[in-house]
């Protein structure tokens, strides 16, 4: 059973052997310099951030509870394949900075990272990247070759991970398309909290209806309240991602 959120061909899949959630990106699939045509890198890891929010609830919590352990980190794949010279900068790029944000604002969900189908020379960027990163997230970090199925399938069941990376999960629709996993069970799962915020916030703004507002600028002209227009939309994001 696999779990994804496929904006940017990347998916979630069902959990390791010791019960963590598997997050798979694909990035060798994805033309990212078309993609800064319709939309930028601040989206596009922002996008990311939304997959760590929804991993420290209600993922982790429901892997927990179906472990019967608590669990607090992740394993990541990133799947290298198909990036070739005229993708390997803006690529590479994008790995050193989700790897910054994983590091700098999530250091307690990444268990391991692995990089897969690392083409020839990449050894030689990372060897760049890692200096402005952390030793104890660098020791997290495992960059290996076309052979990672044996590294791989020690860590996640042959179940779990999608045949094209040796496993035998084969989700009806397609493991990239699929999001199965203990938070899609009733039985472990239960709302997360930042969806109970939103609804909260949600009914506290609708008392408000019929107050004149201008909000150009970011403030209300009558009351003088001043407020972030990022803000007052926070909510309402986050209950559609």
């Amino acid at each position: 059973m696999c779990m994804n959120r496929n904006k940017f061909l990347s998916n979630m899949a069902d959990s390791t052997q010791d019960g963590r959630p598997v997050y798979i990106e694909q990035l060798g699939k994805v033309d990212i310099n078309a993609m800064y045509k319709i939309t930028t890198g601040d989206r596009m890891l922002q996008n990311l951030v939304c997959e760590y929010e929804k991993v420290a609830d209600p993922r982790l919590p429901a892997c927990s509870r179906k472990s019967g352990c608590l669990l607090e980190t992740c394993c990541t794949i990133m799947d290298l394949k198909g990036v070739g010279l005229s993708k390997a900068t803006s690529v590479y790029g994008y790995v050193g900075q989700a790897s910054a944000i994983s590091q700098n604002y999530y250091p307690e969900r990444l268990g391991k990272l692995y990089i897969i189908n690392a083409p020839w020379g990449f050894q030689g960027v990372f060897s760049v990247i890692k200096r402005f990163l952390d030793p104890v997230t660098v020791a997290k970090i495992h960059i290996l070759g076309s052979g990672y199925e044996k590294e791989l399938l020690a860590q996640v069941p042959k179940e779990n991970l999608p045949k094209e990376f040796g496993g035998t999960c084969d989700c009806e629709g397609g493991c990239a398309l699929s999001d199965m996993g203990p938070w899609q069970d009733p039985e472990w799962v239960k709302p997360p909290k930042w969806a109970k915020e939103s609804s909260d916030t949600i009914e506290d703004n609708s008392s408000l209806s019929g107050t004149p507002q201008n909000t150009e600028g970011g403030k209300t002209a009558p009351n003088g309240q001043a407020t972030d227009p990022s803000e007052a939309t926070e909510g309402a994001t986050l209950a559609v991602q």
